[in-house]
């Protein structure tokens, strides 16, 4: 097949479960590159949640964040598209968060920046058990008093919120709230997460408007993802390709299943379909 574009998620797929990366998918893509193969690091963090490690890898110009909601062109430091969530929204999914009986933790993310409640901030452990997500959080948050009155000051629209739960129970019944609302697209990357988007702001969607404007067809793109925040992009490139480690809905819709996320499995994947 002829590939000329690879979008990869990052969590759960280019990087380990300790959020580390690893050579073998550093070199597959160093010589994708080689052959003039554009890399997009395709995730649901913020640019600057993205390591400069995998921005500095050869082949990547391009990055597609917060599951879609942005588009930046790294080498010139411009913002190609944005698709974002009215502020209006933004301000009553976050109410729903603070008013709901179940403990939730919630975040706005505003030009790359996660801001979250300083009560948050200062029991991260409580919301996010996981070590090395936590590490990620902290590199990727700031706190602020009221996380609310802040977004109703800056009186902004938004690349997406971030919800955590302490129970599954409370995450089910907040994710049929949030499906009565229609501007929404609803996802999540994490056991104990949701996450909102604006509807349009997904990453298959940036994928082939990044495609078009570079003038690759859909069929030269090739996307791997572990997550449902990849499961539109897995559907739209030309061959989609899914972590062993993503849940069976997942794999579902993927033209292959590659080994695992600590395996190596998008460099191997690549050396069977591309190098």
């Amino acid at each position: 097949m002829t590939i000329k574009m690879i979008a990869t998620d990052l969590d759960g797929t280019f990087v380990n479960d300790q959020k580390q990366l690893i050579d073998e998918n550093i070199q597959a893509f160093a010589e994708c590159a080689a052959q003039g193969i554009q890399i997009v690091p395709t995730t649901g963090r913020t640019i600057i949640g993205v390591p400069d490690e995998i921005k500095n890898l050869p082949g990547v110009q391009y990055v597609i964040t917060s599951n879609g909601a942005t588009v930046a062109d790294l080498k010139s430091g411009t913002i190609i598209s944005k698709c974002l969530m009215k502020y209006e929204t933004v301000l009553r999914i976050m109410e729903l968060a603070q008013n709901s009986e179940d403990d939730i933790m919630y975040d706005a993310y505003v030009d790359g920046v996660g801001y979250t409640k300083q009560e948050f901030w200062d029991n991260l452990l409580h919301y996010v058990p996981n070590p090395a997500i936590l590490d990620l959080v902290r590199k990727t948050r700031k706190p602020v008093p009221d996380s609310i009155e802040y977004i109703k000051n800056l009186k902004v629209d938004i690349e997406k919120i971030n919800l955590f739960f302490v129970t599954e129970e409370a995450r089910v019944r907040m994710r049929k709230v949030l499906a009565e609302i229609p501007e929404v697209l609803v996802s999540s990357s994490l056991p104990n997460n949701l996450e909102i988007n604006a509807v349009g702001a997904d990453k298959g969607g940036a994928l082939l408007r990044l495609a078009e404007l570079l003038g690759i067809r859909r069929e030269e793109t090739m996307a791997f993802g572990d997550g449902e925040n990849d499961i539109s992009m897995l559907r739209m490139a030309g061959f989609g390709v899914a972590m062993e480690n993503a849940e069976e809905h997942i794999k579902a819709v993927a033209d292959h299943i590659t080994v695992t996320n600590n395996e190596a499995g998008v460099a191997v994947a690549l050396r069977k379909f591309v190098l």
